[in-house]
């Protein structure tokens, strides 16, 4: 009877570890609780023991201490009553209950050993021998003694006696899990690199999906090295065609089964789509790995993360294809996209997440898969549902739930396993659903250590026992569903053990999940539906899902701005909404950050491109603004909206607003602009999306208003006219000068050749038309005194022109225009 606290360890020691900080995942972890053993049981034979059977114990004892070790005894104890319910079978495990009494053979290691040294034993016994009663399961235990005789270790576990008849086998049906908690927080970064490893030949999901397809076509190669293709894959369809074929026509002696079948349990693979959008991401393109910082940490939203660049996995890709050959044909059902915890999101109003959780894990299923999941089976998180959980999923045509027996109960006083199969009311007119319940006891046995020898052979006594004591009770025809937890992480052995022991246990017939029908006498083993405090108490926090709900707005306002109503960040809110983050609030607020984080960074991708300062070299004008769609993938319809810091000084005109822009591509928009006032004025662009509200920061832009233009041309020329006016008398006062001196040659050209002559050297002689004018009025001189000399200066002019008869006066008494001139002069002078 000390079942129980050995498998208390031992299911702390199989269950999955939570992630750290720096792997935000749950990665592959060695569960094995042999290490540092000093006794292990490796095998035990027969698996049902008869009246004639030997059995044969296997095993082997390892030195663990520093010191030599000499003189060991193994030995073998077990009682002669069986377990009187199934309860015993935990306690004895654990080493806490009652101690078989009976000795049994022993044996004495042949030399001795040195620290770490390790040697095999083996010990039997005839069951006539050991004098058990009926069909049962018997404590059996295995001693290492030393030379005095104290026992050193003690490995318990169990013998099922089929004795000479065996109990009406018991139907098990098999729901085989393909599940982890999120790996990614947005659509292109990984929390951890552990999914990869978890993918291989020796990793959880590759050793699930080899065991549970039960056939040689299916396996895992080693991964190959990163810098390495992957090696090509042989045709499976064709390889599996070819198979069945034979098989089909040599037939078999499995109960007259026959072709692909033959030979393998019926079992249902229960899927979460997340996991293999997660797995065809990683298989696709390159992606983003979250760095180990080795203390789980809560990012700031608008810190950069540190990430690795991976290239697509060729595990991935071998993984996939060979599910895709796995599961196709075989029943498939799908928990909620990432095991969404439906309860806390219909209790807090999220009812649109809860419906999309639900239809895009069927698309996600068909997408990478190829094949189409059972949509009326639902499996709610931890086997718990309330109402209104039941209500939802039975209104998205869920007939039959996947149930914990804490959320329907045994009747039985007797405390005996209740069938698995019951009818649940779903209300109103409709028909009543029916419920599949799991047995705990079994999930708990089949999740103990069972990675390494001695651990699986434990293991599958455990599980042969259980099953074994459910057969003893007897009653009626009952059925048992063996559902091992979501993250189980068996041993490849142990897992395919496991199933062939459902075929070979006389005590046991595997039946397929969905054969598995409710009748009216089903009602009377099983309670009313109920939803354990623990379940309300676990559910997804109140305040988690509002700050979900505050990135749910972000992305919301991107979305606006997507065309064909895209909402390419509902998976990663989805993944938020995780029921897997119950238990790991620190990894779950990580995840929201970086999301959080994603959505910014993606509306900042479409975005205005800044120019320099723009110089305004007119009163009108236009500027180019450069808008541009960095998305990736998806198309974009945006509004530009352009105000002026200063519309009196600077204004803007009609311009096109709305423009579509496809992925990675730009376009300018021609704005006018119009400046009233010479200066510098600051323009505000953002985009906006069909409603105004701003999609992007605003981006400033300064415009220089020069002040050239109508209103700067009018300026210049009044500017001009004023100038003309001015220079005007100037310009005529000079033309009448000249005129007046081709005059006076004239009149005096017939009187004085010589005075002409005189006159008309000295205007050659002058400079321009003040020196011309001299020279005339000195040629009046009749000797041509100093008077003709051209050069001579004015004063020598107004002297002569004052018309002294003595300095050459004009004889007809003319001296009077020489005034004139001579005023002329002043005036210009002046």
């Amino acid at each position: 009877m000390a079942t129980t606290a050995v498998l208390v360890p031992a299911l702390a020691a199989v269950a999955p570890a939570q992630p750290t900080a720096a792997t935000s995942a749950p990665v592959p972890r060695d569960d094995s609780a042999t290490s540092g053993q000093a006794l292990t049981v490796e095998s035990i034979s027969p698996r049902t023991v008869g009246e004639k059977s030997t059995v044969k114990v296997t095993g082997r004892v390892t030195n663990t201490t520093d010191d030599e070790l000499s003189s060991a005894t193994i030995r073998l104890r077990y009682s002669r009553y069986p377990f009187s319910d199934r309860s015993q079978l935990g306690s004895y495990a654990s080493g806490d209950g009652a101690q078989p009494q009976v000795s049994g053979p022993k044996t004495e290691l042949g030399k001795s050993l040195k620290p770490g040294q390790s040697a095999t034993y083996s010990l039997k016994i005839k069951a006539e021998d050991m004098r058990l009663g009926d069909f049962g399961v018997y404590p059996l235990a295995v001693d290492l003694a030393d030379a005095s005789g104290r026992t050193k270790d003690t490995r318990y576990t169990f013998l099922p006696y089929q004795g000479g008849s065996s109990p009406d086998p018991v139907d098990i049906a098999w729901l085989w899990p393909l599940m982890d908690d999120p790996q990614r927080a947005d659509d292109d970064t990984f929390l951890s690199d552990g999914l990869s490893t978890s993918l291989g030949s020796n990793g959880r999901l590759g050793r699930l999906l080899v065991a549970g397809a039960q056939s040689d076509d299916i396996a895992l190669e080693p991964s190959p090295p990163p810098s390495t293709a992957p090696r090509p894959t042989p045709d499976i369809e064709a390889t599996a065609k070819a198979t069945t074929e034979e098989k089909a026509e040599d037939g078999d002696d499995n109960g007259g089964k026959k072709g692909a079948d033959a030979g393998r349990v019926p079992i249902t693979w229960a899927v979460d789509p997340a996991l293999l959008g997660d797995i065809a991401r990683m298989s696709g393109d390159t992606y983003q790995v979250l760095q180990p910082t080795g203390k789980p940490t809560v990012p700031a939203e608008d810190a950069a993360p540190t990430t690795l660049s991976r290239d697509p996995s060729p595990t991935a890709q071998q993984w996939l294809r060979q599910a895709r050959t796995g599961l196709d044909g075989a029943p498939i059902i799908t928990v909620p996209y990432a095991n969404a915890d439906i309860a806390a999101l219909l209790r807090q109003d999220l009812r649109k997440d809860a419906e999309a959780a639900v239809s895009l894990g069927g698309e996600t299923v068909k997408n990478v898969l190829g094949t189409d999941a059972d949509t009326t089976v639902a499996w709610p998180a931890d086997g718990l549902m309330n109402s209104a959980t039941r209500d939802f999923l039975s209104e998205r045509g869920s007939t039959r739930f996947i149930l914990s027996d804490a959320a329907l109960p045994s009747r039985s006083t007797r405390g005996g396993t209740a069938t698995a199969q019951a009818a649940l009311p779903v209300g109103g007119d409709e028909p009543d659903a029916t419920a599949l319940v799991v047995d705990s006891e079994l999930s708990n046995a089949l999740a103990q250590p069972s990675r390494s020898a001695g651990d699986a052979a434990l293991a599958s006594q455990r599980f042969a026992a259980e099953t074994a004591m459910i057969a003893a009770e007897g009653g009626t025809d009952r059925t048992v569903v063996a559902a091992p937890p979501r993250d189980w992480n068996p041993g490849a052995d142990f897992a395919a053990d496991v199933l062939r022991s459902s075929e070979k246990l006389p005590w046991l017939d595997p039946v397929a999940l969905g054969d598995i029908e409710a009748d009216a006498t089903d009602t009377a083993q099983r309670g009313q539906l109920t939803y354990p405090t623990k379940g309300a108490r676990s559910e997804l926090s109140g305040t988690y899902l509002e700050q979900v709900d505050e990135v749910r707005k972000d992305i919301r306002l991107f979305n606006t701005i997507l065309t064909d109503d895209s909402d390419p960040f509902r998976p990663a809110i989805l993944r938020l909404e995780s029921a897997a983050w119950r238990d790991d609030k620190t990894m779950a607020a990580q995840a929201r950050a970086l999301v959080a984080r994603a959505v910014t960074l993606s509306r900042e991708d479409v975005h205005i491109i800044p120019g320099e300062t723009v110089t305004l070299a007119s009163k009108t004008g236009k500027i180019g603004v450069l808008v541009a769609n960095d998305l990736d993938k998806e198309t974009v319809t945006v509004n530009l909206s352009i105000y002026s810091e200063n519309n009196e000084r600077l204004s803007v005109g009609k311009y096109k607003k709305e423009m579509t822009l496809r992925p990675g591509r730009k376009t300018t928009v021609y704005v006018p602009l119009s400046a009233r006032i010479n200066g510098r004025t600051v323009l505000n662009l953002s985009l906006q999306n069909a409603d105004g509200e701003p999609i992007s920061e605003e981006v400033p832009l300064p415009v220089n208003a020069t002040g050239l233009g109508t209103q700067a041309l009018l300026i210049s020329a009044v500017g001009a006219l004023i100038l003309v006016i001015a220079l005007a008398p100037r310009a005529l006062r000079r033309w009448a000068r000249k005129r007046a001196g081709r005059a006076g040659r004239a009149g005096r050209a017939g009187r004085s050749p010589d005075a002409e002559s005189a006159g008309a050297a000295g205007e050659a002689d002058g400079a321009g038309d003040r020196a011309a004018g001299e020279g005339a009025d000195a040629g009046d001189g009749t000797d041509g005194g100093p008077g003709g000399d051209g050069d001579d200066a004015p004063g020598s002019m107004q002297h002569n022109g004052r018309g002294s008869p003595s300095e050459g006066g004009r004889p007809d008494g003319s001296a009077g225009s020489g005034t004139a001139t001579t005023g002329d002069r002043a005036s210009d002078q002046s």
